[in-house]
């Protein structure tokens, strides 16, 4: 099997980087940084992140599991005490992946269209001016937003800046996508839901406003400023994302372990 390494870049990831190198190279594991079938992060879930990121046009072939050096992992499965036993996994190939699905945008002006995905979520925020966003579901008027911006969320992201925002958990058998406004502006002359939406998987948001030249599209742990587009069609993509799970580590009990 072969195999990449993707690490913090501290010097305490770079000594587990090392050290899992010499330990898998000993159970006749091969590094290929370019073409590997598993990718093994070492960090907090900003690390993963930037894996799935780096690997997305071989999302398709590759899986990913975690060894979590931060304060916060949820999609890591190990700790540094456990590069042991996390080898000796590896080598007696005993698992079970889960899937978790890509959020897709396409940010459109008059003349074409840039797609990007997302596996926790994409906001469209302005934290100095006031956002004036219509938002339309399959293409019919649903409301037009005033405030700071929105969020949309894959499941698996619904635990991250989703849930500050007071969004809703999604487990990842669910395959639906979740909007939650950021700072709305609700009185007798602008009113929105207020309240979080879950879309299933059929389903898409279009975005349109009448100046998008301030605002700023972000991508996981990525950010776009973008400027002169028309609007931004949103939807659950049909790729996703494998993790590697060597021990019985649900959503459920991810939730637990890092919240509560």
């Amino acid at each position: 099997m072969k195999y990449s390494i993707i690490s913090r870049g501290d010097d305490f990831s770079k000594q587990i980087e090392d050290y899992l190198h010499q330990r898998l190279n000993d159970i006749s594991m091969k590094n290929d940084q370019e073409d590997p079938d598993l990718v093994i992060t070492v960090g907090g879930d900003g690390t993963m992140l930037k894996a799935v990121h780096q690997y997305l046009n071989k999302i398709s072939k590759v899986v990913f599991v975690g060894v979590h050096t931060g304060k916060l992992g949820f999609y890591t499965d190990f700790i540094h005490d456990d590069l042991d036993s996390f080898v000796d996994k590896i080598e007696k190939n005993t698992y079970n992946d889960v899937s978790f699905p890509l959020l897709t945008a396409y940010v459109c002006n008059k003349t074409h269209c840039i797609q990007y995905y997302a596996l926790n979520e994409m906001t469209l925020i302005n934290p100095f001016h006031t956002q004036h966003i219509d938002v339309f579901i399959n293409d019919e008027y649903f409301e037009s937003f005033q405030g700071t911006g929105l969020c949309i969320s894959t499941p698996s992201g619904s635990s991250a800046y989703n849930k500050s925002l007071g969004g809703a958990l999604l487990h990842p058998d669910i395959k639906a996508f979740q909007m939650t406004e950021i700072g709305s502006i609700n009185n007798r002359v602008y009113r929105t839901i207020s309240s979080p939406m879950i879309f299933p998987k059929e389903h898409f948001l279009t975005l349109k406003a009448k100046d998008f030249n301030e605002v700023t599209l972000t991508i996981d742990h990525m950010h776009r400023n973008l400027h002169s587009f028309e609007y931004i069609k949103l939807m659950l993509s049909d790729k996703f994302v494998r993790f590697r799970q060597y021990d019985d580590n649900d959503f459920w009990s991810r939730v637990h372990k890092s919240f509560l």
